[in-house]
């Protein structure tokens, strides 16, 4: 018996009650955890076009999506998302099967459809089931009818919106023919055009079209309008080129103004085979603008970062269509976690409602989520104020154009006053952006200083902008080279000077200097470095003026200037000198280096603070200055640098391995000898790091330097300890000792040698 105070248990009962007390205990063990909020995944729906005339299209914006998720899921945030992908074909009845499907899974959230008609079917359901849809990129106006679903991307209506705004505030126009076509997406293009021009006061006379005989009827008329109006083209991409090739063969001139089905550089391409195009290349397209939500040339720093990480991924150009989905994949991504947090109830209906809450949460700047498009906002009735910005055709590129209206949150109404910012209707202005088109033509680079971080660099710049932004312009030739540490650089001094036909101006200087460099020796001798001009411009935030690549004149301009000196070109040349922006000999004099590229891109410099100014609040608070950077990627020769440094230490590694072959009883010479190499090796490391001057960490030749000192040191203990066991009578164990340091010697540098080849064919 077991006394438990005043209860007596018998010793075979506690066994049994111990023993069902640790089944039960294993039991608990074993039993499957609850799931929870934080562990469970998160469930999004993408509704997209696997096949079906859109199957294309939509394969980018689910491409995009994937992106998305997988960059959430790879960063500690909580829980995972799970995508479920549903193929809606394309088609009407295909939507609706496919919103059924979602609606009656455990998503929490739906990307897609990527077409207005599929989203106008698609959303009644969604809304039946209250799942919150988002559209990544179906503008139209009738999508956001649906209760619960949110667009990020303006809509049709406001794209002929920005088509007025831009024709007026920018080119100055007050007269416009709209021609368009009679359907869902060419009515409230239109509707919004002509919405703006009666507030800007722009004459309007419309022509509409149902099909393509009627198009070019359509466009007929428009060229016998007098007076050289714009003509506004809203058209359907391949219903653009007859209208448009009717009309440039009328002789009219424009300016043409589109929308965003003929943003892109294939548009151009479709004249090829044109005889007028044969004869000028741009014919048909050039002085064609076109509204778009993002032209990657003249983007933020964000959407540069997301392009450089598409590339990377799918090993192609994203387009704007890429951008729109990889930020509603992202709005999706911050519900669905919202709607898994503690406190939801665990119902479906209560999680999707959560998610649809906090998309309503997002009601402006203040409480924006950042994305790769600009912050993202939704309006009360669920759509956004996106900026719209416009291209120009030119030589067969499209290009953003020369000023580009970008919203201003909190103007002050003196600028509002004396023109600086313009009225854009509903309450929301914006200021003129001046895109600078910016070039380097790189004469040489005469000299690369490791010890001093620098190198010395011969080049040509030039820029091309347009005037009329407005009161307080910024300067544009206003710039600076920040790693500049000697030479100078003078705006007013310049090579050459020029106002150009398109009504541009246009200015090239000749510049050389020092520039400074961060150079990685870690790896030297095998190391590669990065050589960089860059400029800013520090007086200028980015909306007000931002610096783009030259595309069209890079690969022509430039090749008429003449060369720094008529030297014979060497082998230290570059394959791309013949895209016009390298002199063949730019690199004649660097003969310790190999160049592997040379590149020309926007440089951002981003500043995450209002830098006081209380107007600016959540994303707005950042300040990004535009610049412009030219850089050079340049290897080392590893064989001629490795001759000088390990062809010294290779002969003192001989002589210090030939000693330990001397007779018995020379310990002094064979001493001296070690010591003496041990020396030379310590003035030739000293000599070494003498050249790359004061880093502070153990660069890759120092290993070889240190695995020397070593092998000084084992011949040195050999020499010591084998004469020792002999003073004691034991010779043959001093001769083993012998033996064996002479192998360990052989492997050791044999096995040196190996590694150096390796990296020299490497």
């Amino acid at each position: 018996m077991v006394q438990f105070g005043d209860i007596a248990v018998g010793r075979r009962a506690l066994r049994s009650v111990m023993f069902g007390l640790a089944v039960l205990g294993i039991g608990v063990g074993l039993a499957p955890l609850p799931v929870s909020a934080d562990t469970a995944p998160a469930k999004i729906a993408v509704a997209v076009s696997l096949t079906g005339p859109n199957a294309t299209v939509d394969r980018e914006i689910l491409d995009a999506v994937r992106m998305a998720v997988a960059e959430s899921n790879a960063t500690s945030a909580v829980p995972q998302i799970d995508l479920t992908i549903v193929d809606d074909h394309g088609t009407e009845d295909g939507a609706r099967e496919a919103a059924r499907q979602i609606a009656a899974s455990d998503a929490l959230m739906v990307v897609g459809p990527g077409l207005t008609t599929l989203s106008v079917v698609a959303g009644p359901i969604y809304a039946e089931a209250g799942l919150a849809s988002i559209v990544p990129t179906a503008y139209g106006d009738a999508v956001t009818a649906n209760p619960t679903t949110f667009r990020p991307l303006f809509s049709t209506s406001e794209m002929g919106e920005a088509l007025a705004n831009y024709l007026s505030h920018v080119l100055g126009g007050t007269r416009a023919v709209v021609i368009f076509k009679d359907s869902a997406f060419g009515r409230p293009v239109a509707e919004g055009f002509k919405r703006a021009a009666t507030r800007l006061g722009i004459t309007v006379n419309s022509f509409t079209y149902a099909n393509a005989a009627d198009g070019q009827k359509a466009a007929q008329g428009a060229a016998a309008v007098p007076g050289r109006p714009a003509i506004i083209l809203v058209t359907l991409f391949d219903e653009a080129m007859p209208v448009l090739t009717t009309l440039r063969r009328a002789g009219v001139t424009g300016p043409f103004l589109g929308t965003s089905t003929i943003a892109t550089d294939s548009f151009a391409r479709l004249f090829t085979d044109q005889p007028e195009e044969r004869q000028r290349h741009g014919f048909f397209t050039d002085g064609v603008y076109a509204a778009t939500p993002m032209i990657l040339d003249s983007a933020g720093a964000d959407t540069l970062a997301f392009a450089d990480r598409f590339r990377q991924r799918y090993d192609r150009e994203p387009t704007w269509r890429s951008m729109q989905a990889f930020d509603a994949a992202h709005l999706a991504v911050a519900a669905a976690r919202t709607a898994m947090a503690d406190g939801v109830a665990s119902d479906i209906r209560a999680r999707r409602d959560a998610a649809r809450g906090y998309l309503a949460t997002l009601d402006g700047p203040a409480h924006a989520l950042s994305g790769v498009t600009g912050p993202l906002w939704f309006t009360s009735e669920r759509g956004r104020l996106q900026t719209v910005r416009i291209g120009r055709f030119h030589g067969g590129l499209f290009e953003s154009a020369p000023l580009q209206l970008v919203p201003v949150s909190s103007p002050d109404p003196a600028i509002i006053a004396n023109g600086a910012v313009v009225d854009m209707g509903s309450g929301h202005f914006a200021r003129r952006q001046q895109v600078v088109y910016s070039g380097v033509y790189l004469n040489e680079i005469q000299h690369v200083d490791v010890a001093q971080s620098t190198f010395t660099a011969d080049f040509y710049l030039w820029l091309r902008f347009g005037r009329g932004a407005g009161p307080g312009a910024a300067e544009p030739t206003d710039i600076e080279f920040p790693d500049m540490v000697r030479g100078s650089f003078d705006a007013k001094r310049t090579a050459d000077a020029g106002e150009l036909d398109d009504g541009s101006s246009y200015r090239l200087w000749r510049v050389r200097g020092d520039f400074k460099a961060d150079f990685d020796l870690r790896s030297y001798p095998s190391d590669q470095q990065t050589l960089a001009i860059r400029f800013f411009n520090a007086r200028a935030a980015s909306d007000r003026l931002v610096y783009v690549q030259d595309r069209w004149s890079s690969g022509a301009a430039m090749k008429a200037l003449p060369p720094p000196s008529a030297a014979t070109p060497t082998a230290a040349t570059l394959s791309e000198s013949a895209s016009g922006r390298v002199a063949a000999i730019a690199f004649r004099n660097l003969s310790q280096w190999k160049v592997l590229r040379a590149s020309e891109s926007r440089d951002i410099l981003v500043t995450a603070s209002a830098l006081g100014d209380p107007r600016l609040v959540g994303l707005e608070g950042m300040r990004e200055l535009s610049g412009f950077s030219f850089t050079v990627d340049i290897y080392r020769r590893i064989l001629p640098t490795l001759s000088n440094i390990l062809l010294p230490v290779g002969l003192l590694s001989l002589m210090m391995f030939v000693t330990l072959f001397f007779p018995a009883g020379n310990v002094m010479p064979r001493v001296a000898t070690m010591i003496t190499g041990a020396l030379t090796g310590s003035v030739l490391l000293s000599s070494t790091n003498a050249q790359l001057g004061n880093v502070g960490y153990v660069v890759a030749v120092e290993y070889v330097f240190y695995l020397f000192f070593i092998l000084c040191l084992v011949c040195l203990v050999t020499v010591v300890t084998a004469e020792r066991l002999r003073a004691t009578g034991n010779a043959p164990r001093a001769a083993g000792v012998e033996r064996v340091a002479r192998w360990v010697f052989f492997l050791v540098c044999a096995g040196a040698a190996a590694g150096t080849g390796a990296i020299v064919s490497g």
